[in-house]
């Protein structure tokens, strides 16, 4: 959870916001298809794994959840960075990443 909040604060850093999501997200129109993406995703989908294995989060498809969670995370990143009060934005993207990265978890908090 932490790193994925940690990504979606990026975009508060000007040179990150500038370069890495508007300026590179217009360039590469896929994000899916940036090559940061795929360590991204094989990072997720390994601590997803020994999460399932730890019994912390719902025994599904590694895979599915990884690219769910990293496609919210970018997702909210690039609403931080494109909006007018990133700060606040910030604070609605990371609320609703953890509420729903919690709907994996066995048991609620």
């Amino acid at each position: 959870m932490a790193e994925a909040t940690a990504y979606i604060e990026m975009p508060l850093d000007p040179e990150v916001q500038r370069i890495v999501l508007l300026d590179g997200s217009a360039v590469l129109v896929d994000p899916s298809e940036w090559p940061s993406q795929d360590s991204c995703l094989e990072v997720t989908r390994q601590t997803v794994e020994r999460l399932m294995e730890k019994g912390i989060i719902k025994s599904l498809n590694a895979e599915a959840a990884a690219c769910l969670l990293i496609d919210a995370a970018l997702n909210a990143a690039l609403w931080v960075a494109a909006s007018e009060d990133a700060k606040a934005v910030l604070l609605k993207a990371v609320e609703a990443f953890q509420a729903l990265a919690t709907v994996l978890l066995r048991t609620p908090l």
